[in-house]
Order: C-alpha cells, then structure tokens, then sequence
C-alpha cells in the first residue's frame, strides 16, 4: 500500500499556494445578474421609504419580487441559449474538418 499513497502523493503535487477558481451559481450571469439581484434584495427596503401606503408598499413589493425573479430567468435563458448555439456552431464546425 505505500506505492498507492506515492502515487497520489505524485499525482496531486502541485504548488503549495495554488488558488482554486470560485465555481458558485450566483456568479453565473455575471455583473448584470450581480446587479439584478441587489436591485431585488433592496427594492423592498427602496419601496418601504417612498411609499405611505401600507396596502400600495406590499403591492409594490410583491412586483419588484416577480419583476426580479422573471428578468433573472430571462438572463438564464438567454445566456443557455447562447452557449447551445456557440456549442452548435463548434460542433458543426469540427463536423467540416472530418468530412
């Protein structure tokens, strides 16, 4: 068994202050759905100081939460459509190369 942990040992080597990229879904649609998401997060708080009327302030508030939540599938679904294309195209691309 020490050859298998050598092995691993040797294959894992690396430099010692190697950084790991960040792989988090919220980082996905990049500064605009950064943007889109706080806009949601303080939209209640922005709407609470403008606005006297309890009943119109929870109104408000349920809308900005449907309005933030449909543009950020919006910007999913554009940017999945955007790489089924780009991914189209290469393999349409290679497809040429073998013919």
């Amino acid at each position: 068994m020490p050859q298998a942990s050598m092995d691993h040992a040797a294959r894992y080597a690396g430099p010692v202050n190697h950084r790991q990229t960040v792989h988090k879904p919220r980082t996905a649609l990049g500064a605009t759905g950064h943007w889109l998401r706080e806009a949601g997060i303080l939209a209640p708080l922005l709407i609470g100081e403008f606005v006297a009327d309890p009943d119109k302030r929870w109104r408000y508030t349920r809308i900005a939460s449907v309005a933030t939540a449909l543009l950020s599938e919006a910007l999913w679904t554009s940017r999945i459509h955007r790489e089924r294309q780009e991914r189209e195209a290469r393999e349409e691309q290679s497809e040429q190369m073998y013919r």
